[in-house]
């Protein structure tokens, strides 16, 4: 995420940038060609910035206001398609973040799998350190001190890496990682269930192959799946096999989407989302691949 501001007549741009190790958030702030370099806060890299141009040490604004934080409609705008929040568990005096989750039938990980991220802060070799907990083809720790990794482990269970390291010995792994916590249990249920639906609609999806674009029943199929269950109206085109029809004719394989849809659709015609959708959703049924719109 990116956001111009303009402070003391200067256009100064902020980015929300992703720390590969730490998975924190961090910040970069440039202005007339000066960089803020990565801060760990909004704060820190805007009032960085404002010294470099102005010289002034004494002016202080807060970065998550001037990104627009504060405003309701950004920050509906900003959650609109967010799927899942991070979720805090409180653990005696620790506090565990879990910021991803993923689901498996992994023995030893209650259901969690691939994708699964939680962290949590805590005293390592005396030093106050970030903990971050992953699950992917297997189950990892990190520990990091001002961003210096100081431990690496790898296990195939929670339990097992946490049987290692010599701290927090009260606690089993799994509840350090935060999966056995009720909430995050529950969610991971119904995650699991959310993919086995998916995986059981696949199942039933009906699918071809650019050579079968001249057998118009399998096509009509396939657009009563995905555009006309989608309730797209489909006055507003011409007829739709020609996408089809007029691509398998010529010898260039690559299309721009969703320039092509203006073959069927008037020129000037405004495009919603879930059209954009149910249409790639047609023709990635229909046997295509790499669909991002250009």
């Amino acid at each position: 995420m990116s956001v111009n501001c303009c402070l003391n007549s200067k256009n100064f741009a902020i980015t929300i940038l992703n720390d590969g190790q730490t998975q924190n958030p961090c910040f970069r702030c440039v202005c007339d060609g000066k960089d803020s370099g990565i801060q760990a806060s909004a704060n820190a890299a805007i009032n960085n910035m404002y010294v470099q141009i102005f010289g002034n040490k004494t002016t202080k604004y807060s970065g998550l206001i001037v990104m627009g934080f504060d405003n309701e409609a950004i920050v509906r705008e900003l959650v609109a398609d967010v799927s899942f929040v991070p979720i805090f568990i409180r653990l005696d005096q620790i506090l565990i973040v879990v910021s991803k989750i993923g689901v498996s039938s992994r023995e030893g990980c209650y259901g969690a799998g691939p994708g699964y991220l939680s962290t949590l802060i805590t005293k390592y070799a005396d030093k106050r350190s970030l903990f971050v907990q992953s699950i992917e083809d297997e189950c990892s720790l990190d520990i990091y001190n001002e961003g210096i990794k100081l431990y690496h482990n790898k296990d195939t269970t929670p339990n097992k890496i946490w049987e290692t390291i010599g701290i927090l010995k009260k606690y089993d792994g799994a509840t350090l990682f935060g999966i056995t916590d009720p909430y995050i249990q529950q969610k991971l249920e119904e995650l699991n269930k959310l993919e086995k639906s998916k995986l059981e609609k696949s199942k039933n999806l009906i699918t071809c192959t650019s050579d079968n674009w001249e057998n118009i029943d399998i096509l009509n199929l396939i657009f009563e799946q995905n555009i006309k269950k989608c309730k797209i109206a489909t006055s507003t085109f011409l007829d739709w096999s020609n996408l089809f029809t007029n691509w398998y004719k010529q010898t260039n394989t690559i299309i721009q989407f969703p320039t092509i849809l203006f073959q069927i659709y008037p020129n000037n015609y405004q495009f919603q989302e879930k059209e954009l959708n149910a249409w790639r959703a047609m023709f990635c049924a229909a046997g295509c691949t790499n669909i991002t719109p250009l």
